[in-house]
């Protein structure tokens, strides 16, 4: 059970995160929303006998700012526009998206 709420969440997002612009590209809607931006590391294995270790972009972000949020989405930062390949919401009010420039 989550003990914060969503007021909280937005708090904690406008304390560490950057301002995104996100695309829901089914709807061809856009909005403004705030994310943490961060890279995780990942194993890559190419077919080959030894993993490649690589990173990745990562946002994480209210799951009631992304309700519909779907791979093919676009989160835009900065100057960079992502490509959402992966959600993964944690069921407690935050997503998290995998994302590919």
């Amino acid at each position: 059970m989550a003990i914060e709420d969503d007021s909280l969440r937005l708090d904690l997002l406008q304390d560490f995160g950057s301002s995104a612009t996100f695309t829901d590209t089914s709807a061809g809607s856009s909005s403004s929303i705030t994310v943490i931006l961060t890279r995780e590391y990942v194993g890559v294995d190419p077919d080959a006998a030894v993993q490649v270790e690589s990173s990745e972009p990562v946002a994480i972000m209210r799951t009631s700012d992304v309700s519909a949020i779907a791979q093919g989405d676009t989160l835009a930062i900065g100057s960079d526009t992502f490509t959402v390949t992966s959600v993964e919401p944690d069921n407690e009010g935050m997503t998290t998206a995998r994302l590919r420039l």
